[in-house]
């Protein structure tokens, strides 16, 4: 047989939506009241082709002001690297079965 639901005691359970109940309405406010600006356009510049050469180090082909990203990009390839080879040790079998 069911029995019928209980209420769960007040102090317990009200602080945490209190407090996000409380972040909600802080962040709203920020959000709502945030000034943007107008939005620049880039132009005749391809904004996918400025990525791409900024990732390869080549900032003067890229057409607009931008940092070399070449470091991260090499770093981000040894970490998926890392983590691909890991994963495929991870997936061999004892028993050398493919």
């Amino acid at each position: 047989m069911t029995t019928r639901p209980e209420l769960i005691d007040i102090d317990r359970g009200v602080v945490p939506g209190l407090i996000a109940v409380g972040l909600f309405v802080v962040m709203a406010a920020v959000f709502v009241g945030a000034n943007f600006g107008t939005p620049a356009a880039f132009g005749d510049i391809s904004v996918v082709g400025a990525i791409g050469y900024s990732l390869i180090g080549a900032i003067e082909e890229a057409g607009v002001e931008t940092e070399s990203f070449l470091a991260a990009l090499i770093l981000l390839a040894v970490a998926l690297d890392a983590a691909l080879d890991g994963a495929l040790m991870l997936a061999k079998r004892e028993g050398g079965e493919e």
